[in-house]
């Protein structure tokens, strides 16, 4: 029962973390978006290829080992801290040098001098992955609300400031460098800890014999991630690359609110249970009903009200992303589940399995790089989507056989989810197709289409009396 209540209160924090922090950030890249052009976003988006690496090798395994052994004191978190500050001053000082190569390389002269800045994110982060971690570890997620918060807020007006007054995408930059000020002067004040001048070798050796493999297959799947930003920007202009990085960014909205939700609680929590693959079992197959009921029909809502969402929210020059946000919405819908299973794999001590299964994944997009060539970025989100769908295949196969849990037991548990969402999405877009919705503006159209949708899915839930319904419900209210 103690693990039972700490969990519904850690939930509580962690969703209003990921509430709060997902509307107030993407309101702020509203507005932003509004006043940049896509160009600027293109731009950004080439420099978030570098540091989203950098991040994977500073922040990646070593801190996922210090939350999943059960024993650890300050000589653990303090080898581990060094260890990371000593990386990212490494990784910094590199990008520095590379920056005017890699401004040469994507024909972006700015590139340059925006690395060399943006790049302090790395150091300056890196001061607080310990004490994140051990926030994380004792499922403290109501001081992380008060630490995120302000961090945002405070970010964001520095960086809408910096729009206004004309800085083109060097307010991207600085709203970022703020954003990791802010929340690292915090972090520290918070947590209540500082590290010990200890590097014990056997304690490294014990996390980094777990951590590496996580990190290695975090920096891969990030390589392969922004593997499309790189060609994209490469053989197309930094407007296209400003098209994709804003669809891909409001198509993974839904899922990263839920994922960043779940996983936040679920795999520390889990990690204290990680010997009882029943009890196991259990909560991934409630996971799964839960996370496809909730993140797929919204996905099919946006599928339907994507051009004028685009047109109200960020004005009709980003109208030439919608083609780019459906494909990658089919994408998200194939797997709203795919992360939570390797996580099994984590809890499990299975770091080297995690790799294993991504090279599926990697294979994939390789393939789908080349359709780039005839067809375009359209080609290669399609890629992408086969590339999701063969990755979610083997991952239920594999991870699924450490808690026996079969591959028809997880479809099964993802049905309810997909059926009343593809059948409500099917009269919505008769309704919209028939011209229901046409003498409405943007804003009229999202709000009625969205009412007739959820309308729909919540008496029929009820109707029908849907699990994974009443599964939520009962969460709602406690039970």
């Amino acid at each position: 029962m103690e693990i039972k209540n700490k969990a519904k209160k850690s939930f509580k924090w962690s969703f209003l973390i990921q509430l709060s922090s997902q509307i107030i950030g993407f309101s702020i890249s509203i507005l932003l978006a509004r006043i940049l052009l896509p160009a600027d976003f293109g731009v950004i988006g080439i420099l978030t290829i570098f540091i989203n690496l950098s991040k994977k090798i500073t922040d990646g395994g070593m801190a996922s080992s210090l939350i999943r052994t059960k024993e650890v004191n300050d000589r653990d978190f303090s080898t581990v801290f060094f260890f990371n500050m000593l990386i990212s001053i490494f990784l910094y000082s590199i990008l520095f040098f590379l920056a005017p190569f890699i401004a040469i390389f994507f024909e972006v002269k700015i590139v340059e001098n925006l690395l060399k800045l943006y790049g302090l994110v790395i150091v300056i982060s890196t001061f607080t992955i310990t004490q994140s971690v051990k926030l994380n570890r004792d499922l403290d997620f109501k001081t992380q609300f008060k630490i995120l918060l302000p961090s945002i807020i405070l970010s964001g007006l520095f960086g809408v400031g910096a729009a206004y007054l004309g800085y083109g995408v060097w307010s991207l930059v600085i709203k970022e460098i703020a954003f990791a000020v802010f929340a690292s002067i915090q972090l520290w004040y918070y947590s209540n800890w500082t590290p010990l001048f200890i590097f014990d070798k056997n304690l490294f050796k014990i996390h980094f014999r777990y951590g590496y493999k996580l990190t290695l297959t975090d920096l891969i799947s990030q390589f392969f991630k922004d593997g499309n930003k790189i060609i994209i920007s490469k053989f197309f202009s930094p407007a296209d690359l400003g098209f994709f990085t804003r669809a891909k960014t409001m198509e993974e909205l839904p899922n990263s609110v839920v994922f960043n939700t779940v996983n936040r609680v679920m795999f520390p929590l889990l990690s204290k249970v990680q010997d009882d693959d029943i009890q196991l079992k259990k909560i991934y197959s409630q996971i799964i009903k839960v996370v496809s009921f909730i993140v797929v029909p919204f996905l099919l809502l946006l599928y339907v009200i994507a051009e004028p969402l685009f047109v109200f929210l960020i004005t009709d020059k980003w109208l030439p992303a919608v083609p780019y946000f459906k494909i990658l919405l089919i994408a998200a819908m194939i797997a709203p589940v795919q992360p939570y299973l390797l996580n099994i794999c984590k809890v499990k001590g299975r770091s080297d399995l995690v790799l294993k299964l991504s090279m599926v994944e990697y294979l994939f997009i390789i393939l789908s790089l080349f359709a780039i060539i005839p067809y375009g970025i359209i080609g290669l989100l399609w890629g992408l989507v086969l590339a999701t769908l063969a990755k979610l295949v083997v991952t239920m196969f594999f991870a699924g056989r450490l808690i026996n849990y079969t591959v028809k037991r997880q479809l099964l548990d993802l049905k309810e989810g997909f059926s009343i969402g593809v059948f409500i999405f099917c009269i919505v877009s008769f309704a919209k197709h028939v011209g229901l919705f046409d003498l409405m503006t943007s804003f009229q159209t999202i709000i009625s289409i969205s009412i007739l949708f959820y309308t729909l899915f919540l008496a029929l839930s009820y109707v029908l009396k849907l699990e994974s319904f009443h599964l939520i419900k009962n969460l709602i209210i406690k039970k």
